[in-house]
Formats: C-alpha cells, sequence, structure tokens
C-alpha cells in the first residue's frame, strides 16, 4: 500500500511538472528534461508511469477531463451549459492543468496521432445539455443540437484563444458573456430566454481553489 501510494504521488508529480512545462512551452517544445527537473522525479520514474511524450501529453489531457468533471451545475440544462463555459474559464485563470490540457488539445495536430476524441468528448456534454433544454421546452423547435453543440466548442475554443493572446485571459468571462448574448436568443424560445443569465450564475473563488487544483 506504501509503495502504491507513493508510485501514485509519483505519477501526480509528474503529471503537474508536465502541465506547467506544457503549459508554458507547448508540446513540441517542451523539453521531457525540464519536465523530469520540475517533478523532482527520476528519468526511469517517468518512463515507467508514460512511455513517451506523446502518452504523457495525453495523461495531462485526460487529467484535465477529470478535473472539469468534478463541477457541480445547477438550474436549468441551458443555464447549465451557459455556467459550464464560464466554469472552464474560471479554471483556465487559475488551474495549470486545465490551461495544459486545453492547450495540448488544441495543438493536437502536432501528435504523430492527432486523437477527435477529446473534441468529442467537449461536444457531448454540451449535446446532452441542449438534449435536455429541448425536452423542458427551452429551444426553438428548429434548433440542431449536434450543430450547436459543436458551435458552443469551436465558439468557446477560439474565444478563449483570443482572449489568451489579447489580455492573457483577463477578459475572457466578458467575452463568454458577449458570445452567449449573441447566441442565446437564436437558441432559447422567448419564455426561457428570460431567465437566463449569459454572465453565468456561479459564484467562483477569488484563486485557484476550483476543480482540480489540488488533491
Amino acid at each position: 500500500m506504501v509503495v502504491q501510494e507513493r508510485a501514485l504521488r509519483t505519477r501526480r508529480a509528474i503529471l503537474e511538472a508536465a502541465s506547467i512545462v506544457f503549459e508554458k512551452r507547448g508540446f513540441a517544445a517542451a523539453p521531457l528534461s525540464e519536465i523530469i527537473a520540475v517533478s523532482g522525479a527520476t528519468k526511469g520514474a517517468l518512463y515507467f508511469h508514460f512511455s513517451s511524450k506523446e502518452e504523457l501529453a495525453r495523461g495531462v489531457i485526460e487529467a484535465q477531463f477529470s478535473a472539469l468533471a468534478e463541477l457541480q451545475l445547477q438550474g436549468s440544462p441551458l443555464q447549465q451549459a451557459i455556467d459550464s463555459t464560464h466554469a472552464v474559464a474560471h479554471a483556465l485563470k487559475h488551474v495549470p492543468l486545465v490551461r495544459a490540457g486545453i492547450r495540448l488539445v488544441i495543438e493536437q495536430g502536432s501528435f504523430t496521432e492527432p486523437d477527435p476524441e477529446p473534441y468529442l468528448r467537449w461536444v457531448e456534454p454540451a449535446r446532452a445539455l441542449l438534449e435536455e433544454a429541448r425536452t423542458e421546452g427551452e429551444l426553438r423547435p428548429e434548433v440542431d443540437v449536434r450543430a450547436v453543440a459543436q458551435l458552443i466548442v469551436a465558439l468557446f475554443t477560439g474565444t478563449q484563444l483570443m482572449a489568451q493572446v489579447l489580455t492573457q485571459r483577463e477578459d475572457l468571462d466578458e467575452r463568454i458573456t458577449a458570445f452567449w448574448q449573441v447566441v442565446l436568443p437564436g437558441l432559447a424560445t422567448p419564455e426561457a430566454l428570460r431567465g437566463l443569465k449569459p454572465e453565468g450564475g456561479m459564484t467562483f473563488p477569488d484563486g485557484p481553489e476550483v476543480p482540480g487544483s489540488a488533491d
């Protein structure tokens, strides 16, 4: 049990170090030697847990999804869809693991075998919430749920990239609010629209205490 706990701590330390280095340098430019130095682990320990840099990057991506899966959403399905984007925006500001995971997903073209699954794992929760919204009468009848789910992921991805370049994501919440203000009138029925908050309905701490910031 002690050996297993030590192995888990080492693996977590490697993932945290990898998230710092990948987030700073990107996949292609991140040297394993720097990840090893930041983690405090040995080269042998890294290769015991991860057979290659690509496998390590996939480990960071998976850890990012695990962190975001901890989000506790409330309210109507459409409000939950809105709040989920604001929650990820908040995590992007405060959790290196989430920043690194999302950067790695976007940089899939640098991998030997780009994997579409991470994008699909972003799209599927959005689609599920939109299906719930349709069942509850929140959506306009002409809305194509699958197309809109893909659009939300694309809009969020592009919005956070622009915010990163232009303001280091300082105004990301405002940009997310703006895209919902534009999109919601074409999605929601007039009745549902009146009760929705494009600025989000969740309250976040002013610091890193968000899902995935610590074990």
